[in-house]
C-alpha cells in the first residue's frame, strides 16, 4: 500500500503521476477516444468540445459544441467523423479542420406548436456509431433515429413509452439496442418495427452486450443488476449493490463483466454457463463509491474512477488486494478511458481536468 495520502486516506496503490493535464471550463459529460487512440474528444458540461492529442494533451481541436451542455460524443471508424448530443436536442457533426459543425439537425421530431418547441425539446443524450461507420444512432427522450455519415436523416423509430437511459450497438453491427423503464428494446437499422423485446417491469439506466450477443445485462435503478440470456430467454438478477448501477462492461472476449454500484468494483465471470450461482471477484480501494470501470481488450487489466479522486489500475491475472498502480487528482473522478491500442488511460474529473496517465507494464 502506497504512503502517499488522498484527502481522506492512503492511494490503493503505487502511486503514478499524470503524464499531462488538460483544464477545461467546466465539468466533463464524455470522452471518447478516435479509432486509433491518437486523438480523444471532451465533452464539456458548459457546452464545449475539446479534442486533444493522448499522447501530449495538447489541444488540436475547440468547437462550441451544445448550448447548455455536450452530453455525448462518438467518433466514426471510417471517416473520421465525431458525432455529438446534448442539451439543446440536436445531434451534430464535426470534422477536423472545419470551424463549426458540418452537419446539424434535431435528434427528436419538432413539437408541433411554438409553445412545445419551447419548453418540451427532449435532451439528446446518448449517440453511438455503427462498427463500419456508415450510420449512427441517436436517443432523445423517447426518441431514436438514426443518421447517415454525412448527418442527413436515415431513419426514425416509433417511440418509446418513456425516456431512453441508455444506446448501444449490438456486436454484429447491424442492430442497436435501447434501455429505459420497461425493459430493452432491439432495433436494426433497415427496419422500422422493433426485432425484439426484453421486458422487464423496472428501470434500466445502462446496459451492455457480450461479445458473441448470448448475454445483454443492465445496470438498474433498484441497486441491481438484470442478466438476459438471450438465446435461451432465460433472465435472472444479481443484487446486493450499495447504489444504483451506473455502468457495466464486458471485457473483450466476454468473459468478465464489470459494474460500478458503491465502494467497490463486481467483476463477475461469464465464462462457461454465466455468472449465476457463482461469487464475483470484489475490487475495493475507493474510499468513495465508484463511478466509472473500464477493461482494457482481453480483460486482463481493468481501471476504475471514483468519486475520492483516485484512479486505479488492476491486473486481475494476479491474486493481490490493493491496485497494482494509483493516479490522485483532488476531485471526483467520473470517468476513466483506456487507449484503445496500449495500456495508457484518460480520465475526467469534475472539477474540469482530464488527465493522461502512463501505460502500465
Amino acid at each position: 500500500m502506497s504512503g502517499i495520502m488522498t484527502e481522506r486516506g492512503r492511494l490503493a496503490g503505487p502511486a503514478i503521476a499524470p503524464l499531462w493535464r488538460v483544464e477545461t471550463s467546466d465539468a466533463p459529460l464524455a470522452l471518447a477516444f478516435n479509432a486509433d487512440g491518437s486523438l480523444i474528444a471532451i465533452a464539456g458540461g458548459d457546452g464545449e468540445i475539446l479534442v486533444v492529442d493522448s499522447s501530449t494533451g495538447v489541444v488540436v481541436e475547440r468547437w462550441a459544441g451544445h448550448a447548455c451542455g455536450t452530453l455525448d460524443l462518438a467518433w466514426s471508424s471510417s471517416a473520421g467523423t465525431l458525432a455529438s448530443v446534448g442539451q439543446d436536442g440536436m445531434v451534430r457533426f464535426w470534422k477536423l479542420g472545419q470551424d463549426s459543425a458540418v452537419e446539424a439537425a434535431l435528434a427528436a421530431p419538432e413539437p408541433a406548436t411554438a409553445e412545445a418547441r419551447r419548453t418540451m425539446r427532449p435532451w439528446a443524450e446518448r449517440v453511438r456509431w455503427s462498427r463500419d461507420g456508415a450510420v449512427c444512432a441517436t436517443a432523445a427522450g423517447p426518441h431514436a433515429a438514426l443518421w447517415r455519415a454525412d448527418g442527413s436523416l436515415a431513419r426514425r423509430y416509433p417511440p418509446a413509452p418513456s425516456t431512453l437511459s441508455d444506446l448501444t450497438w449490438l456486436p454484429d453491427g447491424e442492430r442497436f439496442s435501447t434501455v429505459g423503464y420497461g425493459g430493452a428494446t432491439v432495433w436494426h437499422r433497415d427496419h422500422d418495427t422493433p426485432e425484439q423485446h426484453l421486458a422487464w417491469k423496472g428501470s434500466f439506466l445502462c446496459h451492455a452486450w457480450s461479445p458473441n450477443s448470448r448475454w445483454m445485462v443492465a445496470g438498474m435503478q433498484e441497486s441491481a443488476v438484470h442478466v438476459f440470456e438471450v438465446r435461451s430467454n432465460k433472465d435472472f438478477e444479481m443484487s446486493g449493490y450499495a447504489r444504483k448501477v451506473r455502468r457495466v462492461t464486458f471485457c473483450e472476449d466476454g468473459r468478465r463483466m464489470a459494474t460500478t454500484g458503491g465502494l467497490y468494483t463486481t467483476v463477475w465471470s461469464f465464462a462457461g454457463a454465466g455468472p449465476s450461482g457463482t461469487t464475483p471477484l470484489s475490487l475495493g480501494g475507493h474510499l468513495l463509491p465508484v463511478s466509472d470501470v473500464s477493461f482494457f481488450r482481453s480483460g486482463l487489466w481493468l481501471a476504475t474512477a471514483g468519486e475520492d479522486g483516485q484512479v486505479l489500475i488492476w491486473d486481475l491475472t494476479i491474486s493481490s488486494k490493493s491496485a497494482q498502480g494509483a493516479g490522485f487528482i483532488p476531485a471526483p473522478a467520473s470517468h476513466v478511458h483506456w487507449h484503445p491500442q496500449d495500456r495508457r488511460v484518460v480520465s475526467a474529473h469534475q472539477s474540469g481536468l482530464v488527465v493522461g496517465w502512463p501505460a502500465m507494464r
